[in-house]
């Protein structure tokens, strides 16, 4: 593939998503709108942890009040930070697994 046609490429996405958000400008800036974009980003947000292997924390609570209510659910920060050492774990100082 030639390196010329995939900035070119590139900059057609870019120009659809600048043409895009410019004619649904109105839509996408009026205050009535700003919670459906609030919930899309936080769903994004949501896909990206996922994929990068970090479960969602609202349903590790939900699933704690309903299966587990005698157990006090971990704050975010101890849960996120379980959930990376359970996917990569380094005891002892030796990374086993690459994180990339």
């Amino acid at each position: 593939m030639d390196f010329k046609i995939a900035r070119q490429g590139r900059a057609v996405i870019v120009k659809i998503i600048k043409f895009t958000i410019m004619s649904q400008k109105h839509l996408i800036f009026s205050p009535k709108n700003w919670s459906r974009i609030a919930v899309l980003w936080q769903n994004l947000q949501k896909s990206f942890r996922l994929m990068v292997g970090v479960p969602d924390y609202e349903n590790y609570v939900k699933h704690m009040q309903a299966h587990h209510p005698d157990l006090t659910p971990m704050d975010a920060k101890t849960f996120y930070r379980y959930c990376v050492d359970a996917r990569y774990p380094s005891s002892g100082g030796n990374l086993k697994k690459c994180p990339c």
